[in-house]
């Protein structure tokens, strides 16, 4: 009984997915309906024979119904039969075609080649916002603040570019299928694995909190990145830095949290200017001015008195902007 209960289930989600993908499926239904055939070598037979008999009931005078299709078959599959003028182009694309498998590609090739062969989905986010993005191969993805990033999933690769921003990427383990990220001139790949990467202002941070990650593009050349190791370069740095770190705190962000230990004022108002709507700007003679401490992302004026108790700074709004001035010393 649980069988049959299985196999009907399955027969009925291969029927959902043909008649989806007769409409305007985009890239997602297409990726989606990928992942669902590759599940299972049971829903790849199911789908065959949803399209079969719809290819054999388009090939008959308005009306007829095969003989050898019991109606219950038809109902099972919910498919409501109306005889239509053949579509040749899409007619060719099934035709030639051994496996479902098969039949995703060559279709996501023949009916949108512009999708398959060059485009990908782009992510962004606003000042101050952040946003999940859970992918069709499981990979689960975390936009910080004023970040964009774009996706692309094929059978061989998949494909992220971080165009600018923090993201932290929750990577789904897929043997032979690896994950590349093109950031900042760099390529970074794994296959499974957690790690965040923000790059902005010229700055690059690569930390890894679980697996292993090769960074490529440097002067060093491919560098591997273990649990709790971070890449860092610095503007005007010619070479990476390797350093150990808590891979936590550069999580922290994901939630509210900005972590700091001795860091520039220069490299702090780089990320609160992703998540205020007042640009931050530093006067130069706060240049050298260090920041410790853990910051919460709140209300725009509450984090820069909260930056003023951790740096000797204070505040001043001017054009429309906040300059950060070091403090007056006393004599």
């Amino acid at each position: 009984m649980t069988q049959s209960v299985t196999t009907d289930s399955i027969q009925q989600a291969a029927s959902d997915w043909f008649a989806r993908l007769q409409g305007d499926a985009g890239l997602e239904d297409w990726t989606a309906f990928q992942a669902w055939l590759e599940a299972d070598p049971a829903h790849a037979a199911a789908y065959d024979e949803v399209e079969a008999l719809w290819i054999e009931m388009e090939d008959l005078p308005a009306g007829e119904i095969p003989a050898a299709v019991a109606p219950e078959v038809v109902a099972g599959n919910v498919l409501p039969f109306t005889p239509r003028p053949k579509p040749p182009a899409r007619r060719w694309v099934w035709a030639g075609l051994a496996t479902a498998a098969a039949a995703a590609a060559a279709v996501v090739l023949a009916v949108l080649p512009q999708l398959s062969r060059s485009t990908f989905t782009d992510y962004a986010t606003q000042r101050g916002e952040t946003r999940e993005v859970a992918l069709a191969d499981g990979t689960r993805l975390t936009l910080g603040g004023a970040t964009t990033l774009r996706v692309r999933l094929t059978h061989a690769e998949r494909d992220v570019t971080l165009v600018d921003g923090e993201a932290s990427f929750d990577v789904a383990h897929l043997e032979n299928r690896p994950f590349v990220v093109a950031v900042a001139g760099r390529e970074i790949r794994v296959l499974g694995t957690e790690f965040n990467i923000l790059s902005h202002d010229n700055r690059l941070a690569v930390t890894v909190r679980r697996g292993l990650v090769s960074v490529s593009g440097g002067q060093q050349g491919a560098v591997r990145l273990a649990k709790g190791q971070q890449l860092v370069q610095s503007p005007g740095q010619a070479t990476s830095l390797i350093r150990t770190t808590d891979p936590n705190a550069a999580f922290a962000w994901k939630s509210g949290k900005l972590v700091y230990r001795d860091a520039s004022l220069a490299e702090v108002v780089a990320d609160l200017n992703r998540y205020v709507a007042t640009p931050i700007r530093v006067d130069p003679n706060a240049a050298s001015v260090k920041v410790s401490g853990v910051l919460l992302v709140d209300e725009e004026a509450a984090m820069i008195r909260r930056l003023e108790l951790f740096a000797p700074i204070v505040s001043q709004r001017s054009g429309g902007e906040i300059v950060l001035k070091a403090k007056a010393t006393r004599r």
